[in-house]
């Protein structure tokens, strides 16, 4: 198991409460609005997304795509078959969501491409990934990122693409001084699998970073930097 699966597979088992899982679908959640009738979540992972919709918006169809077998089966078991799109369009779906799985493309403009294709006219994506190329550490190279982003960067790998850019704002920039400790610590350090794994927090810690970051959000247009990017596209006609 290479370390990003074995990463996925414990976030299934430790880290589903984790605050900044919560905070990712929160985020994903204010944008879907009052018209959502069907969500497509690729790179799906463990499938958190789809137990968070179920539990707030169970009238929104859950449908995935997700690369490691493993995990794909483990989605199709919980969700049906049909919910499973690998290889398959995203006719009827309102929203896709791509959370932190863009920096995984070795080709990302192709990668946005292809996505674009499969999604309908009108559809919105909603899309996370890691920040400021500064904070790039031996985390990445471990789980497999091939660059962190900035907004210049996600402009980029849109660019000429029937993807109209509606929001981009820098997330979660009271992780920086972590991120920059965990860049310093992991420096020239042989890796351990283990060090890609989110730390188990107290339960009052993990709450009080949950409500940091819950007023950290709602300012996140006015942020210069963060640790995350988030984006909000239209599919044009």
């Amino acid at each position: 198991m290479d370390p990003l699966e074995q990463h996925l597979s414990r976030q299934a088992e430790q880290s589903r409460d984790f605050f900044w899982n919560r905070l990712r679908w929160e985020l994903i959640d204010d944008h879907l609005g009052s018209d959502c009738k069907r969500v497509v979540d690729v790179g799906a992972g463990p499938g958190f997304l789809g137990d968070f919709l179920q539990r707030r918006r169970p009238r929104v169809e859950y449908w995935f795509v997700e690369p490691i077998e493993d995990l794909e089966r483990q989605l199709a078991a919980r969700f049906g078959a049909v919910a499973n799109r690998h290889g398959r369009g995203f006719e009827g779906a309102t929203h896709v969501t791509l959370m932190d799985v863009l920096e995984h493309q070795e080709h990302d403009r192709a990668f946005m491409a292809d996505l674009a294709a499969r999604m309908e006219p009108g559809a919105t994506l909603l899309l996370t990934v890691p920040a400021m190329p500064w904070l790039w550490s031996g985390w990445d190279a471990m789980l497999g990122h091939y660059r962190r982003y900035t907004k210049a960067a996600l402009h980029e790998a849109v660019d000429s693409l029937p993807l109209r850019i509606e929001e981009e704002s820098y997330i979660f920039p009271e992780l920086i001084p972590l991120g920059v400790v965990r860049r310093l610590r992991l420096r020239g350090a042989e890796l351990d699998p283990d060090e890609a794994e989110f730390p188990q927090l107290a339960k009052p810690v993990n709450e009080a970073l949950y409500r940091l970051g819950k007023a950290s959000l709602a300012g996140r247009r006015f942020w210069p930097a963060g640790t995350s990017l988030f984006a909000r596209l239209r599919r044009t006609g």
